[in-house]
């Protein structure tokens, strides 16, 4: 068999004949880990989610959802994100994360194939530093891009829920289903004033360190990232493309944390060859690993 053959042969198995089932077994492997991580070990991390379990909770006993410092920092989503989380706020600590995390690393798995990156870069979203960062601090900004899921008439929502994640989708919301948005939107905000009162004011008392935080990726840059931002969302719109949209929800915002950056990452993977998402995942790695060391 000459090399022309094998490389052939090779090519073969990795764009048609490669099992589907390589994905799911490695997925499986991670969300083991994550659930081991999580669960059993005796490293203390998760301090974001010591907040949505918290918020989860008051919302199940009636306490103040604003106002009031959970037992790490205020919360800052809106209500329905915190009454989406109450079942998981009647679990023990460490196994709500656990299960938190296991739904981010499924959600990345189905974005992955709903964009088509293929193995080699879903290994590289997998093992990326948002989805670190969000297993290790519990954070939910893999969920809140879950959201893309669902229809787009449901994005204006999702979008509220964290909009340095997700505010770009407001802009693929469909012309005709702009109606039916504006009405899902408007029903949670009128039940979320009957049962959390003028909860929007509370939240703007709340103090906000974290937009002058070391963490805030945009400390001392906002607003210079907004035009590249707003470029994005003009191509989504133009090519009705949801990953330019996505891409853009982080550079639109005040505050982003490395997690926030899960969705730009994704989305751009989906333009690039494996080689070339494999160049950026090692750039990006080296740069946390040499701010650790110098900062």
């Amino acid at each position: 068999m000459t090399k022309r053959t094998l490389v052939g042969c090779y090519r073969s198995w990795v764009k048609k004949d490669r099992p589907k089932s390589i994905e799911l077994l490695i997925a499986l492997g991670l969300f083991c880990l994550a659930v081991v991580a999580v669960a059993v070990s005796p490293v203390a991390y998760g301090v974001d989610w010591i907040v949505f379990h918290d918020a989860g909770q008051r919302v199940w006993t009636g306490a103040r959802l604003y106002g009031e410092p959970t037992s790490y920092q205020y919360y800052y989503n809106p209500p329905w994100l915190a009454v989406a989380l109450t079942p998981l706020g009647l679990l023990p600590f460490r196994w709500g994360w656990a299960i938190v995390s296991v739904a981010s690393l499924t959600v990345v798995v189905a974005l992955a194939r709903r964009w088509q990156l293929g193995l080699a870069r879903l290994c590289f979203a997998l093992l990326s530093p948002p989805v670190l960062y969000i297993v290790m601090y519990g954070q939910i900004d893999a969920l809140v891009l879950g959201g893309i899921l669902l229809p787009t008439w449901c994005w204006l929502l999702v979008a509220t829920a964290k909009p340095q994640v997700a505010i770009g989708l407001v802009f693929g919301v469909r012309r005709g289903q702009w109606m039916r948005a504006v009405v899902l939107t408007s029903a949670f905000l009128l039940a979320s004033f009957v049962l959390f009162g003028n909860w929007p004011v509370q939240l703007l008392q709340q103090p906000a360190p974290f937009v002058g935080s070391t963490h805030n990726l945009w400390q001392g840059l906002w607003p210079v990232q907004i035009p590249a931002g707003v470029a994005l969302v003009l191509l989504g719109i133009r090519r009705q493309d949801e990953r330019f949209l996505v891409a853009a929800s982080p550079l639109l915002s005040p505050y982003a944390a490395v997690s926030s950056l899960l969705g730009l990452w994704l989305a751009g993977m989906a333009f690039m060859r494996d080689w070339e998402a494999g160049v950026v995942w090692l750039s990006w790695w080296g740069v946390i690993f040499y701010r650790s060391f110098t900062g």
